[in-house]
């Protein structure tokens, strides 16, 4: 999703600091401090404990089928076994963690993982539910893992948050951070010329304000937002609106297929000029972590300027549907990350 025009900018001032002088716009990307590391010690000695959130609440009735008790209590050892992986060197990869801010600046609306591996192996990238169930730092208490971005207070930013929350679940140590909102995501799609967004017959979604003819179109940037933003469409049969299958995983797919899009674009500027003006229009949309000096980001655009989609392994991370006794809707882990990772990376595997 707007993500998307977080690794777009990331590729693009790698670019232009290569060239040369097209480096201006860079240095207009807002910064702020990133130390998850510092973050983490902080939260493990200086945080009070509370008790942890039950994933399970056993129901209260005068009866209730053993069968169902044993379903319940088998998803509540498969989320406590699936969400923590053991910790990867930190030298085993470089990794950026791409975050799509919702409207409210605190939720993470779209969490990619980028792992570059030190070895030359093919980069990796993994979307990570905004409904993934797993212990957040800050409170101990099992939640969302996109409220993560909510920051805890006087110990660690929201960006920090859920980079440990992240490291947790996945075993990798988070290096570098983009972060990019809806307008700016809105913003990038426009100044880039839209991207391209294809459906059968047409389309809507009432709640994310979607609405799209059959065919292909090339989408501004509001409907290109609506689009990867899309959580219950319809699509026209004959004269009904019948809802189609879309999951977190769909609005997945559609994020990183306008992230490769955009990236496609990136190849087509034939000219510092072209790729500095590009820059410098996408610079105020961007946010990164201060540890990101321009030499390094320069080195990583340089080092993977004709990368294309197939050369990205893309990993899935298997859940399982839950309610959880509050009445939350969440997904919970099938199996550690750490699992998934090794099969597609084997030196990872633990």
């Amino acid at each position: 999703m707007m993500v998307a025009a977080a690794m777009l900018g990331i590729v693009a001032g790698g670019l232009a600091a290569w060239a040369g002088s097209a480096v201006a716009g860079f240095h207009r990307l807002a910064s702020e401090d990133f130390s998850p590391g510092e973050a983490r010690q902080v939260l493990e000695t200086d945080i009070e404990p509370g008790e942890p959130e039950q994933v399970i609440t056993e129901p209260t009735a005068d009866y209730v089928d053993p069968a169902i008790i044993n379903t319940l209590r088998a998803y509540e050892e498969q989320q406590a076994s699936a969400a923590r992986s053991p910790k990867l060197p930190d030298e085993m990869f470089t990794s950026i963690l791409l975050i799509g801010a919702d409207a409210s600046g605190y939720l993470a609306d779209v969490v990619i993982l980028i792992l570059i591996p030190e070895d030359g192996a093919s980069p990796m990238m993994v979307s990570l539910p905004r409904d993934l169930w797993l212990p957040n730092p800050c409170t101990e208490r099992y939640g969302r893992l996109n409220a993560t971005l909510g920051g805890c207070k006087g110990t660690a930013s929201g960006p920090e948050l859920l980079s440990v929350a992240v490291e947790d679940f996945t075993g990798v140590t988070v290096d570098h951070f983009a972060r990019v909102n809806f307008d700016g995501f809105r913003s990038i799609i426009d100044r880039m010329g839209g991207v391209s967004v294809c459906v059968e017959a047409p389309t809507r979604d009432i709640d994310a304000g979607l609405e799209l003819e059959a065919g292909c179109i090339v989408a501004d940037g509001a409907t290109t937002l609506a689009w990867v933003r899309s959580r219950k469409a319809e699509q026209l049969v004959g004269e009904t609106w019948a809802p189609i299958a879309s999951s977190d995983f769909t609005r997945q797919r559609h994020q990183q297929d306008v992230l490769f899009q955009l990236a496609r674009k990136l190849r087509s500027y034939e000219s510092v000029a072209s790729l500095g003006k590009a820059l410098s229009n996408l610079s105020s949309a961007v946010r990164l972590d201060n540890a990101w000096s321009i030499i390094d980001v320069a080195t990583l655009g340089f080092r993977y300027r004709n990368l294309t989609e197939e050369d990205i392994v893309r990993l899935s991370v298997p859940t399982s549907d839950f309610i959880t006794g509050g009445g939350a809707y969440v997904l919970l882990p099938a199996e550690k990350f750490n699992a998934v990772l090794a099969r597609a990376y084997p030196p990872a595997k633990r």
